[in-house]
């Protein structure tokens, strides 16, 4: 399996092209849909099987319309519209076998309801649920406590050389956000002192 990043000036997110060992294409978050984006579809993949959307923000969907105009892509996410498109829906842990791989979706919710992250393989596409020494925006506390609390009961406990790929910034590991994501040490601090007599 190749994973092969773009940049897109669409939201200043990053687009993942995943090509399996038989050149089938997954297309994570189509935020923009350019020349770029079509020359490493057609440079990496003979067929573009899949797209996944980790959640229905402009930022993560832009492209969408632009990209199904030239190829027939299943469209998987957690909700059964996402740009007036009809997708194919994941429900939390549930595993798919999309080309030449086994996709497993985690319903992540705190930043929006319909967050779903993918983990193929050791790679974790995470969208804005956990980013690179930080975690996505929310609308509330409330929001922002269900958002840590998902992440760790869900991604924390996975291997820590997992890789994770956000829809925004730098790449990571698992054993890197663990030690050094201000976010979720904040909120493990914040919560001792609550706790403690």
């Amino acid at each position: 399996m190749r994973i092969i990043p773009h940049f897109s000036a669409e939201g200043l997110s990053n687009v993942y092209i995943i090509s399996d060992n038989k050149r089938n294409g997954i297309l994570v978050d189509p935020a923009q849909v350019d020349k770029d984006t079509l020359d490493m579809i057609e440079s990496y993949c003979d067929n573009l099987v899949a797209v996944l959307i980790t959640h229905k923000h402009q930022s993560h969907t832009a492209g969408l319309g632009t990209l199904l105009k030239i190829y027939n892509p299943t469209v998987y996410a957690f909700e059964g519209i996402i740009n007036g498109y009809k997708t194919e829906q994941f429900k939390d842990g549930e595993v798919k076998r999309i080309g030449d791989v086994d996709v497993k979706a985690l319903h992540i919710p705190g930043h929006s309801i319909d967050s779903l992250v993918y983990l193929i393989e050791s790679a974790l596409f995470t969208g804005d649920t956990l980013l690179s020494g930080s975690i996505a925006t929310c609308g509330s506390f409330v929001e922002r406590a269900l958002l840590i609390r998902s992440i760790e009961m869900k991604l924390m406990c996975l291997d820590d050389s997992t890789l994770l790929y956000p829809g925004h910034g730098a790449p990571s590991k698992l054993r890197i956000e663990k030690m050094l994501n201000q976010d979720l040490l904040q909120f493990e601090s914040e919560n001792r002192a609550f706790t403690s007599p």
